[in-house]
């Protein structure tokens, strides 16, 4: 996949340093690799000359942003774990949480945004709708239980291959309700599902009397959290294509592909 040019963050191409763009086009390349990248396979991704990539490569290979494997493979290094904890530890952006508040206004139903922490899917911000009867305050404190939750099914079908057999290895798919999704393969073959509609739903899975559906917020090709509405299972059911298409909406005008 070849990465695109683009202005960062609303800041002018004549203003940025180009060495930098494209050191973090292949750290998100590289990040975005199943099993890492070879330094010629990295330099046709971003559009770079081997000899300039293999030196950006081995600055970040230096600054422990990257590591090197088997075959000379560059994958993601530890200090990348350092960046990811001080992200997660800042909270939510406003651009995000903005967006919650205005997918709340337009459905009138309860919307919310969750991404990782830890192993756990969390909810990290939640709007209540403006229904009558509405989901409340269950989603402020949301958190595990991924197999059963449109939210944790759109974080875990965007896994890599290693990590989802990590996750499955050391989690307990429990059948919370009778429509909980209880089985390794029927998870499997429901993430697949998930990756391609780019969307997921979750009609009493989690709660016998609530639907929700859920998609995946992108930050350069990677998904770094999503955006969810939940309602009550009957109203979800009437208005589930409405729900859906606002919710894709949504994730989709805050993410940067």
């Amino acid at each position: 996949m070849k990465v695109a040019p683009r202005e960062t963050l609303g800041v002018p191409q004549h203003q940025t340093v180009r060495s930098v763009v494209k050191a973090t086009q292949l750290l998100l390349c590289v990040a975005e690799s199943a099993g890492g990248l070879t330094a010629l396979q990295a330099a046709q991704a971003v559009g770079l000359p081997p000899g300039t990539a293999y030196h950006l490569l081995n600055t970040l290979l230096a600054e422990g942003m990257l590591s090197r494997g088997a075959g000379r493979r560059y994958k993601l290094g530890p200090k990348v774990a350092a960046l990811a904890i001080a992200f997660s530890r800042q909270g939510p952006s406003e651009r995000l949480l903005e967006a919650v508040r205005r997918l709340a206004e337009t459905t009138g139903e309860t919307a919310y945004l969750s991404g990782w922490q830890g192993d756990e899917v969390v909810a990290l911000a939640a709007i209540e709708g403006t229904e009558p009867v509405r989901v409340g305050r269950i989603h402020a404190e949301l958190r595990g239980h991924e197999h059963a939750r449109a939210s944790g099914k759109v974080m875990l079908a965007h896994l890599d291959g290693t990590s989802l057999d990590h996750y499955l290895a050391v989690h307990e798919l429990e059948p919370i309700t009778s429509a909980t999704i209880a089985s390794e393969v029927a998870l499997r073959d429901e993430l697949g599902r998930v990756r391609a509609s780019g969307a997921a739903i979750d009609e009493a899975e989690f709660s016998g009397d609530i639907g929700c559906v859920s998609a995946p917020i992108y930050e350069g090709g990677i998904c770094v959290g999503c955006l969810a509405i939940s309602a009550p299972l009957e109203r979800f059911r009437q208005r589930r294509e409405t729900l859906l298409a606002a919710v894709l909406a949504a994730a989709g005008s805050v993410s940067h592909p």
